[in-house]
């Protein structure tokens, strides 16, 4: 018995004497380690929990106007939440975001653990860890540039068609996916059947609800408490059943498709063949081929991924980009007095904008860049993780903590943006009088270091041209019997990882007969003055076959495709400029009008 004893004691003094090893060891680390960031003490066990994920209500806060709040409370632009263990950073301000997530990217480019987005709904091959996949995708996308301005600049009507879309619906809200989808489509894949691009954007509306739910770390508990994916019957398990297999099909079937092109040699020149060609793949599909190489393989996952997310990324910050813009400018109509008066003066009525305009027309950029800054469509953005132990500004930052930049707050800083809850566009024009001009939003509203959201420079590009487009020739209105209330950037739009205005009505009128005109046709209604007795002068891509057709044919002749005017014309609408006439002969002496 007392050998037992004896045993017991012993057994249990050396545990002790581990355990008081242990405490000193911990107490010795912790003395000496830096404090965390400030922020909410929360509960005993879960932590702050309810500060750290979403939940559902008409009452409720969003993340970021909540973290926003925290930093103001605690008067820190670094605040820190901790859930059983599990810490969240918060950076409020640019001068964090800078420091920590673009000059220490390489220590902050991983990303933390979304339970409910990898491993339940499936979209593991999307956020990879920063691999060379990462690299790839980062640089193939800057393709997406002068593949959008060489689609936008194809003939007019084409453009054109995008303003007529919204009178034909009346406004009708899924047509923005369907026109976003359709560029989208055409430039990752090369499809151009209405089919296909119906398919495929009603496949990409189901599985982007589920990235927009699931992408901010902690919009389900199970993020935080990962065993709960084996409970069976939870509701986020159930929404997971309805996702995953969209998630699944989105990447999948598109490259099928265009593998079976490619196969057949019918594939246009897209962001997925360039990218084929670049690493001298396109023969893969060659069905004759016995075997392929493996490392070919590998590299046919990584293109098609690549694919894949600018697929899906494009498709909705576009979306939302350009819903949120019409939204604006139905608010404010001394904005669209003052758009409307510079494309009236650097355009005119006879033409659409095109890229080659953009220069020449800052108030219409300046009203895009107050669009994403008033109202970010990525509040948050991707969340990052960090992968050791760090210090920034005598605060501890441990190792796997999560880390978000909140840009919501950056683009709402006082010390950035005067008067940052006034919708102004005039703030980002340059002044004689002040030289200081505030920061591009594009610099915090898409993210941050290597996680920067890839489908950026579609939402943009594709938003400028349409949005320009649609100003030129509109009036853009609230209902007239809608009252005059200001739009609220929280209450009116919908909280997710990209941000969209609810629903919403507005009234989109033709400015003058002319004006429809040319929305439905893509050329004016304006009688073309002659150079000489005969001669006529046609505005850019109005070629010989246009105006050579239907009740005129016959009153023209001369060459298919004429050669500029050289020299100073001194008519309009484009007065000297001769890029923009050719000349045709006359055989009448009727007037043409250009329909």
């Amino acid at each position: 018995m007392r050998t037992d004893t004896s045993i017991f004691l012993t057994g249990f003094g050396a545990f002790l004497f581990a355990v008081c090893c242990l405490y000193i060891s911990l107490l010795r680390r912790f003395k000496n380690r830096p404090l965390l960031p400030p922020g909410p003490r929360g509960y005993p066990i879960i932590g702050d929990l309810f500060n750290a994920i979403s939940y559902a209500g008409e009452a409720s806060v969003p993340l970021w106007e909540r973290y926003l709040d925290m930093g103001q409370k605690y008067n820190s632009d670094v605040i820190h939440i901790d859930v059983l263990g599990d810490h969240t950073i918060i950076l409020n301000s640019a001068r964090a975001t800078t420091e920590l997530l673009e000059k220490r990217s390489g220590l902050y480019s991983d990303r933390p653990g979304m339970y409910m987005m990898t491993d339940l709904v499936g979209w593991h091959w999307d956020f990879s860890n920063f691999t060379e996949e990462l690299f790839i995708k980062i640089s193939s996308l800057e393709q997406y540039r002068p593949i959008i301005h060489s689609f936008s600049n194809q003939p007019r009507v084409r453009r054109a068609q995008f303003i007529v879309n919204f009178l034909i619906t009346n406004f009708y809200f899924p047509w923005y996916e369907s026109h976003a989808g359709s560029i989208i489509l055409r430039l990752v894949y090369g499809m151009t059947t209405q089919s296909e691009l119906n398919t495929f954007v009603e496949l990409a509306s189901l599985a982007t609800e589920s990235a927009i739910a699931t992408m901010n770390h902690g919009s389900f508990i199970v993020d935080y408490f990962p065993l709960l994916k084996y409970v069976p019957g939870a509701s986020f398990k159930r929404k997971a059943n309805v996702w995953a297999p969209a998630v699944a099909e989105v990447i999948n079937a598109p490259w099928e498709k265009l593998k079976a092109s490619v196969a057949s040699g019918t594939a246009l020149s897209c962001f997925a063949t360039k990218n084929l060609e670049k690493f001298n793949l396109m023969t893969i599909f060659d069905t004759d081929l016995v075997e392929t190489d493996e490392v070919d393989l590998d590299m046919e996952k990584v293109i098609k991924n690549c694919a894949g997310i600018a697929y899906f990324a494009g498709l909705d910050t576009t979306k939302a980009l350009i819903m949120t813009s019409i939204l604006a400018i139905s608010h404010h109509p001394e904005v669209l007095a003052k758009a409307q008066k510079e494309l009236d003066a650097v355009v005119g009525p006879s033409r659409l904008p095109n890229f080659s305009d953009r220069t020449n027309l800052p108030y219409v950029e300046a009203f895009i860049r107050e669009v994403e800054r008033m109202y970010p469509i990525t509040p948050l953005a991707v969340a990052h993780r960090v992968m050791a132990d760090d210090i920034y500004e005598g605060y501890f930052i441990p190792k796997d903590a999560t880390v978000v930049g909140n840009a919501w707050a950056i683009l709402h800083s006082e010390e950035l943006y005067k008067d940052p809850l006034k919708f102004n566009p005039d703030r980002f024009i340059q002044d004689d009088k002040d030289s200081s001009v505030p920061p591009n939003p594009e610099l915090y509203a898409f993210g941050f270091g290597r996680r920067i959201c890839p489908g950026r420079y579609l939402a943009l590009e594709s938003t400028w041209i349409l949005i320009a487009c649609l100003l030129a020739t509109c009036d853009i209105t609230r209902p007239l019997e809608e009252d005059v209330r200001e739009l609220d950037p929280v209450l009116d739009f919908v909280d997710g990882m990209t941000v969209h205005p609810k629903p919403y009505d507005c009234r989109i009128v033709p400015r003058s007969a002319a004006a429809l005109n040319l929305m439905k046709t893509g050329y004016s209604a304006e009688i073309h003055k002659c150079a000489s007795k005969h001669r006529v002068l046609l505005n850019e891509r109005e070629t010989y076959e246009n105006v050579n057709s239907g009740k005129r044919k016959g009153c023209i002749k001369g060459e298919s495709n004429p050669r500029r005017v050289e020299g100073p014309t001194g008519y309009g609408p484009h007065g000297n400029d001769p890029g923009y006439h050719y000349p045709i002969d006359a055989t009448s002496n009727q007037s043409l009008k250009l329909y």
